[in-house]
């Protein structure tokens, strides 16, 4: 009972302590409203507050100094990408890249395509169009990434209006790629106009709002924190749209099911993307519209890329018709991730190619003086295709490490692929093909090189281990090149007298590859550089120099030292902050050509031997892997391999 009693004291006493603020406060309100000021105030200040409410609208910005990674799902990537964003927000490229503050800039608007999340940074095209172009034109051209997931036309003219970025200004050029975000938006909402918040903040329903944006909110917290709860999240979303029926969901079959809803409104798109020309003319700066390519055909998303060509003309304004370009592709949908419309890698090196070719012409650069426009060579036809004109685009002729016999019609290569590799000889006149030698192995053949017009000298591999083969043409046979069986050999080239020079290493004494040189089959080889640096790749120039690289720099790089030079004597080249491989001699000697990886691709660049102060010259630049460059003996042809969504293919330029 006393307990009992104890408590019921307390609770009084509690009740008594409430009841006396409660009066204390009505007292004080009394008070302060019988001064008819602040009363007054009050209600004025109540009354104005009330008179505003939120004007809702979609655009959003990314989070500055992002550094997120992500699982890739690239078959050509590695295991993980990555989004990092600058100070601003703006998506940044590859970090081993760095540009001048005079580089001319580039800006990109645009949503989840531009933005361009799911490709590896490297490949991301408001990033590598104005690094290609930068090659191109031997100027310095840096990207601005402002596109956002979900953005549509008006989303971006907010952000290029109000964002914090002073660089958003400092852009010479401004690339816009609107179409499905705009689609969607007009086919959901029948407008772009903003949605009136129904409430103000100093109001009960304003209150209220409030509360269950806090509800909202602690939910999205806890999805995002709990295995538990996004697994029931995502259960009950789906259980909700199977009841409902209702909704549109962002994809574009989706988006078919609903064709013309939007197109009955492009009027509004139209005006929209003139908006922001204007906007974007009035500040003095050149804006480039972008029609947006599809893996699948769409009659909607047709009419709107109309519409940007319409604009584009009637505004007098630049055009990168990515839509129409793909079109003339076989294979356009190998572009594309599963959804259709996000670039895979393949696809945003694709689009690069053809923005800084536009931009390029915009920019009035002239290209008719190119070399390679002033040589004419006759055609390598591979079917109905051309080695020469053929983009990477297409599938002409799939292989590695091209070279030509003296006659430049036998056409030797690797071909490697998920059943097996090969050596294969194709006659480019008759269209003959010999695949002369096959491994089961992906990996068990490479870098066949002519002997002589009878003899072949290849690589076969297991694992680790390397063995330099000669096969006979004629009798149709294979032999071992090395009598030692100890030495593993790999990447051989033969001289004009006939050596063969090649790289080497012992799995008994750990130590890197050299290069040695071998008159005959069977014979000693003989060392020429130091186990304590690797050499690779040797090449023999008929001036009596051998071509290689080595990693004594810190990097691969080209080296080149005489036969009868000490085994530690070595010069470089043309010494660079990149690394070089594949170098390769012209048969006079003249001329020299490898391949140099800068901005996460190589190219091939060919520098003349006979002029010591002459700089490389990059000779062929795509937003592919460019490498194994190989003369033809009769010096009119440069082959070449390249990296492309077919797998290697093979390529030629046309030199005199």
């Amino acid at each position: 009972m006393s307990t009992l009693r104890n408590r019921a004291k307390k609770a009084f006493f509690i009740a008594v302590v409430v009841m006396l603020l409660l009066g204390t406060l009505t007292l004080a309100e009394l008070v302060a409203g019988s001064t008819e000021n602040v009363k007054l105030t009050r209600t004025e200040t109540k009354r104005f507050v009330n008179e505003s409410a939120p004007l809702n609208t979609t655009t959003r910005w990314l989070q500055p100094n992002l550094a997120d990674e992500f699982i890739n799902e690239q078959p050509d990537g590695g295991p993980t990408r990555l989004l990092r964003t600058d100070p601003f927000g703006l998506v940044l490229g590859p970090p081993d890249i760095q540009f001048e503050a005079t580089a001319r800039k580039i800006l990109f608007l645009g949503g989840s395509t531009t933005e361009n999340n799911e490709v590896d940074e490297q490949y991301r095209f408001p990033f590598l169009a104005p690094f290609q172009l930068s090659k191109s034109t031997g100027q310095n051209f840096e990207g601005l990434n402002a596109g956002v997931r979900g953005h549509t036309s008006h989303d971006s003219l907010n952000l290029y209006l109000n964002h914090p970025s002073s660089r958003i200004r400092e852009a010479e050029i401004v690339v816009v790629m609107h179409n499905i975000n705009d689609r969607l938006r007009l086919t959901l909402n029948e407008t772009y106009r903003s949605n009136f918040g129904n409430y103000s903040e100093a109001t009960a329903t304003g209150l209220l709002e409030t509360g269950r944006g806090l509800a909202q909110f602690s939910w999205e917290w806890a999805r995002l924190n709990s295995n538990v709860i996004f697994l029931a999240d995502a259960v009950i979303r789906k259980i909700r749209d199977a009841e409902s029926g209702r909704g549109i969901k962002v994809t574009e079959r989706a988006l078919d099911e609903h064709t013309g809803i939007a197109s009955r409104r492009i009027h509004l798109y139209e005006q929209s993307l003139r908006n922001l020309i204007a906007v974007i003319k009035a500040n003095g700066q050149v804006p480039v519209l972008m029609t947006q390519p599809l893996g699948r055909p769409s009659v909607d998303q047709d009419s709107f890329n109309d519409a940007i060509r319409s604009v584009a003309k009637t505004q007098s304004v630049g055009l990168v018709d990515l839509a129409k370009e793909l079109k003339i592709l076989s294979s356009g949908s190998s572009l594309f991730y599963d959804d259709h419309i996000h670039f895979n890698n393949f696809g945003s090196k694709w689009a690069s190619e053809k923005i800084a070719q536009t931009i390029y012409q915009i920019l009035g650069e002239n290209k008719k003086n190119s070399p390679q426009n002033r040589a004419t060579c006759a055609d390598i036809r591979v079917g109905e295709k051309s080695l020469l004109t053929a983009t990477l685009h297409e599938d002409v002729l799939r292989g590695r490490y091209p070279s030509f016999d003296n006659s430049d019609q036998r056409l030797l290569f690797q071909l490697n692929h998920s059943e097996g590799s090969a050596i294969v000889i194709l006659n480019v006149k008759t269209g003959t093909r010999d695949e002369i030698f096959r491994s089961s192995d992906p990996l068990g053949l490479e870098h066949p090189t002519w002997i002589d017009e009878q003899r072949i000298l290849f690589t076969q591999r297991s694992g680790d281990d390397r063995r330099l083969m000669i096969f006979d043409l004629k009798e149709r046979n294979a032999q071992a090149l090395l009598a030692d069986q100890g030495l593993n050999g790999a990447i051989a080239n033969v001289g004009s007298d006939g050596v063969i020079y090649f790289s080497g290493y012992r799995h008994a004494d750990q130590k890197p590859p050299i290069l040695y040189s071998l008159r005959e089959p069977g014979a000693v080889p003989n060392p020429l550089t130091i186990p304590s640096e690797e050499s690779w790749r040797p090449f023999a120039s008929a001036k009596g120099d051998i071509y290689f690289i080595n990693n004594g720099p810190g990097r691969y790089q080209v080296h080149a030292k005489k036969t009868t030079d000490q085994v530690s004597s070595k010069r470089l080249v043309s010494p660079s902050n990149y690394e070089q491989w594949d170098p390769a001699v012209s048969a006079d000697g003249s001329m020299l050509a490898f391949a140099q990886k800068e901005g996460g691709n190589f190219d091939v660049f060919v520098m003349r031997l006979d002029d010591r102060d002459q700089k490389p010259i990059r000779r062929i630049s795509t937003t592919e892997d460019e490498w194994d460059p190989r003369f033809s003996p009769s010096g009119r042809y440069l082959l070449y391999a390249a990296t492309s969504h077919f797998g290697d293919q093979i390529r030629a330029v046309c030199l005199k």
